[in-house]
């Protein structure tokens, strides 16, 4: 199953569906002017190409618990670890995640 997983994962690799770019945003969109779309759009980009860049490890973990709303212990199941490790793998890869978009948001503002 965890091979299947990361199978998918590798093919679909964020294929830009708008599901997945709600999910990221956590809000639905208030407005559908052109500015707002596209703000939109570049934001879940970045947040892409940050979940790209984590390790597979840390980025598995990010992706079962957070887009796939799995439990830990589910999680340890799909990839043979304990809970320990699953707490332990997503709170580094929130860590990560949390420089590498202060990173971009820093690097952003200045261009």
């Amino acid at each position: 199953m965890r091979n299947t997983c990361l199978t998918w994962l590798q093919q679909n690799r964020f294929s830009g569906s708008t599901e997945l770019d709600v999910e990221i945003d956590g809000r639905e969109e208030e407005s559908e002017n052109p500015e707002s779309i596209l703000l939109a759009a570049a934001q879940s980009q970045i947040v892409r190409k940050a979940i790209e860049a984590l390790p597979p490890e840390f980025r598995e973990v990010i992706i079962l618990r957070e887009m796939e709303d799995l439990s830990y212990k589910e999680i340890a199941n799909i990839a043979s670890i304990p809970v320990g490790t699953v707490m332990s793998r997503l709170s580094r890869a929130r860590s990560r995640l949390q420089e590498l978009l202060s990173g971009a948001r820093t690097s952003g503002v200045g261009a």
